[in-house]
């Protein structure tokens, strides 16, 4: 699985350069900007390269769409702690309730079967 991730990240980098190079005079062209707002004055950003003007607007895409979902993650890492302790207490009462059973039943202590709550994994958080 490994060596397929490193061959499809060469095969997206590899498109990436051919688009770069293939718009490389658009790219390279330098262009300034200028942000007019109604109350002040006009704002000049000066000339840079195309490339930049798109790792910058990207970047701040990308770092935006990771702060929003930042918040979802960590309700997402709190409910499955609260849900593996939820079921770890559950465990424990099933045993203690296993127990119980055995012990109304009159069974002798060194006959218990296989307990079946030792085959449960949890989400790791």
């Amino acid at each position: 699985m490994k060596k397929v991730k490193i061959a499809l990240w060469i095969i997206f980098l590899g498109f990436i350069a051919i688009i770069f190079f293939s718009n490389k005079d658009y790219f390279l062209a330098k262009q300034g900007l200028q942000i007019k707002l109604f109350v002040t004055e006009p704002f000049q950003i000066k000339e840079l390269p195309n490339a930049i003007y798109f790792l910058v607007f990207f970047l701040t895409g990308f770092l935006i769409a990771y702060f929003i979902s930042l918040s979802e993650r960590f309700k997402s890492n709190k409910k499955i702690k609260n849900l593996n302790s939820a079921a770890t207490s559950q465990l424990e009462e099933i045993s203690a309730l296993k127990k119980e059973v055995d012990s109304l039943r009159g069974s002798a202590p060194g006959s218990q079967t296989a307990p079946e709550d030792q085959n449960v994994t949890f989400f790791k958080t």
